[in-house]
């Protein structure tokens, strides 16, 4: 009951090991493909790659645009002094941009604390430096708290402060500015992707209440700190939307008091069944698309220096005022000890002003990269249908072929990336699919490449049940030696037939006979393989033999009877094992015989056979026919014998001039089980002379010595030599007569 389990699993695991090179690439496949939808920012990092290089060979085209950065920069630092500066220089700053014709004034900057210089702090300097209380506040009373100076300005014209959203150390008081109206499927929740925070850090309330607009400046860095999106959106606590600096800056400058915000199955907006959070902000006129977590791909132009005017340059009025009118004018710094520069495409310390600046061009001159929501599903199944397509081609065509397939898919993925980045700004990755179908290419090739080598290793050891495996491996190195011809060589050839086959064959069915011969023939071919022999063919029942080729074995004949012996002990376990389940038993005869033969390729040109020719062999084939006659399971040629050395177990059983030959040649046997060596030989060796001298008396008596009779292998020798006695006696032999005997049968 537990075999035929067993063959089914070693049938199922023979047909997975040899589906490998399909079914290993498609499971690698499915798998990439589903990583790149359920897992995509695991992935991005491949994309950016592309994306980055894209950027830097095709930078956005950066026209005359209003928008202006006042820098506080090293010089300014020099000049002014240490930051941060006195709220009434920035305020005297924020008067020349509002008399310049400034459209909106943007801080990159924090004022999150009272100036050092208000009169709230300098009351208890001066106090501990020994002017009274009451001194000092008359003192102070006189001097302008430097916040209100600021709010004062702020208030004159559309201006718009920064906060910073923090996960701890901050408040929850942020003024709201505008509002926020969505559009979105019901139920859905479009700001289920965007960046959230539960505090934040904001100016003081006297600036917030006389700005016009607050917007967060925190930056969003990839996994590699690169700054390649800025979110138009944030989340402060659980629900409230918090528009960005670049968001506030555009919103003024369009004069519109809110945000409208799409999500996925809004009107007008994809939604494919899934809540993929939000896919554009309106702003006044401007509608800028964005990814789910509401943030703006970054189409980065080149550092233009035009773009930036010294802050100590505006507040010595040395700059020209019409490159401040009608901008948007923003308020950062660049200075290396203040720290906000970042990483991006296009240079590794971009200040982060420039990058609020660079997205509120991209809406000014409606130029966006969009990377849609469907893009990695695209990307997958690009992937899939070019691998399977590999998966397909390379076991079944050539390495060349196979190849060409697979770069111009690389090809088609570069361009058509390449092609969608600058015609019509889409990003489309093209090193998830390189890589991937990369993998399934050298994978694919090293499956096939295992899977030629199973088969050629399938096809040598098939070839070595025909075959010596010396003779596979052979012309395995040497793969010229497959050609019509051969050579002159001393040959050992063992034929093997089992007796009475056609009798047995008349009790079996077909099925039943095949099973006979393969449970046969498959131990027997062991044996001689084993010791060194070539299988030359199998006919019907019969096995044909040889020794010394492909391969020279100066011990051939010894190793051609060493088989003989071997397969003879082996059949008797096989008719154990048989009788035991109650199948028939089975006899053999070998013959063997030792001669020179033509071995080699032999056939057509189509066709040939490695074999052997010559009169060896059809004497070889007479000599098995003969263990019939004498009754015995293996005859050796004299030839044989001679090259045998002393052996005391070869005996000889006569002088036969076989069937078709004329000159007699001497045949032997191998005692299976001799008993008293010594003595035996020397009894059987004195009848053969008896008998061939015509002592037919004498010859007699001997046959029925204990000596020869205790010898059950040579019964049947002596009783075929006891009736031809006795026919003998009764026929008139010539004079001449040698006791050589004519064998009439095969």
């Amino acid at each position: 009951m537990l075999a035929r389990p067993a063959g089914r699993l070693k049938e199922l695991l023979t047909f997975l090991d040899r589906g490998l090179a399909y079914w290993l690439p498609i499971l690698l496949l499915l798998i990439a493909a589903l990583a790149r939808v359920v897992v995509p920012d695991e992935l991005d990092r491949l994309s950016h790659l592309a994306f980055d290089l894209y950027q830097r060979e095709a930078p956005r085209d950066a026209s005359d645009l209003p928008v202006r950065i006042v820098d506080v920069d090293d010089h300014s630092l020099k000049q002014v002094g240490q930051w941060p500066w006195p709220r009434g220089i920035i305020a005297q700053m924020l008067d020349r941009l509002r008399e310049a014709g400034a459209a909106v004034v943007v801080f990159d900057v924090l004022f999150p604390e009272p100036d050092r210089t208000s009169p709230q702090l300098l009351l208890p300097l001066l106090s501990s430096n020994g002017v009274s209380e009451e001194a000092a506040g008359q003192l102070l009373s006189k001097v302008r708290d430097p916040d209100e100076v600021l709010a004062q300005a702020l208030a004159k014209v559309p201006s718009v402060l920064g906060f910073a959203l923090t996960e701890k150390g901050g408040t929850n008081n942020l003024i709201n500015k505008a509002g926020f109206s969505f559009a979105a499927a019901a139920g859905a929740d479009p700001l289920i992707r965007t960046d959230h925070f539960p505090e934040v850090v904001a100016d003081l309330p006297v600036l917030q209440k006389a700005a016009a607009g607050e917007g967060a400046v925190n930056p969003h860095l990839d996994g590699d700190s690169v700054l390649r999106r800025v979110p138009l959106v944030y989340r402060l606590g659980k629900d409230r939307p918090v528009p960005s600096l670049a968001a506030e800056a555009l919103r003024l400058a369009a004069g519109a008091h809110s945000y409208i915000a799409k999500g996925a199955g809004a009107n007008g907006e994809a939604s494919y069944g899934v809540n993929t959070g939000l896919n554009a902000v309106k702003i006044g006129p401007f509608v800028v698309p964005t990814d789910g977590a509401g943030m703006v791909w970054l189409h980065y132009s080149r550092t233009d220096p035009s773009l930036y005017i010294s802050a100590t340059d505006i507040l010595s009025g040395n700059f020209d005022p019409e490159k401040i009118k009608d901008n948007i004018v923003l308020i950062g710094a660049s200075a290396k000890g203040l720290q906000d520069l970042h990483p991006t495409p296009l240079a590794p310390d971009t200040p982060g002003t420039e990058i609020h600046a660079q997205l509120i061009e991209q809406v000014l001159q409606g130029s966006y990269l969009d990377r849609p929501d469907w893009a990695p599903g695209a990307e997958a199944f690009f992937t899939l249908v070019i691998g399977l397509v590999l998966v397909v081609a390379i076991p079944r065509t050539s390495a060349s072929l196979s190849g060409a397939v697979g770069l111009v898919a690389v090809i088609a993925a570069v361009a058509a990336s390449w092609y969608a980045f600058t015609g019509a700004r889409l990003l489309f990755d093209p090193v998830y699919p390189i890589t991937v179908l990369g993998i399934v290419y050298v994978g694919t090739t090293l499956l096939s490449h295992r899977q030629t080598e199973r088969r050629q290793r399938e096809i040598r050891q098939a070839f070595s049940r025909y075959m010596s495996p010396h003779m596979v491996a052979e012309l395995a190195k040497h793969p010229e030696k497959l050609k019509l011809g051969g050579e002159i060589k001393l040959i050992t050839i063992m034929f093997c037939d089992i007796r009475g086959f056609t009798t047995l064959s008349e009790g079996l069915t077909a099925q039943e006979l095949g099973h006979l011969i393969n449970d046969f023939l498959t131990p027997m071919t062991e044996i001689i393989t084993g010791h060194q022999g070539t299988i030359d063919k199998y006919i019907g029942d019969c096995i044909m033999a040889f020794w010394n080729a492909p391969l020279d074995d100066p011990d051939h004949a010894k190793n051609a009877v060493a088989a003989a012996h071997d397969m003879r002990k082996r059949l008797v376990e096989l008719n154990k094992e048989w009788a035991a389940a109650g199948r028939r038993q089975i006899h053999i005869g070998i013959g063997i015989n030792t001669g020179e033969c033509c071995v080699g390729n032999f056939g057509s040109q189509q066709r040939f056979d490695y074999s052997l020719l010559g009169d060896p062999v059809n004497l070889s084939s007479r000599l098995e026919g003969l263990t019939k006659q004498y009754g015995v399971d293996l005859v050796i040629g004299e030839d044989t014998a001679e090259l045998l050395g002393e052996d005391p177990n070869l005996i000889e059983l006569d002088l036969v001039a076989v069937k078709g030959k004329s000159r007699a040649v001497r045949i032997y046997t191998i005692l299976s089980h001799p008993v008293e060596t010594a003595q035996f030989n020397a009894r059987h060796a004195a009848l053969l002379e008896a008998y061939r001298q015509r002592d037919w008396h004498g010859a007699l008596g001997m046959l029925e010595d204990a000596t020869l009779r205790a010898e059950p292998g040579m019964a049947a020798v002596y009783d075929v030599f006891r009736e031809r006695i006795t026919q003998l006696q009764a026929d008139s032999l010539p004079e001449d007569w040698d006791g050589v005997y004519v064998a009439h049968e095969k």
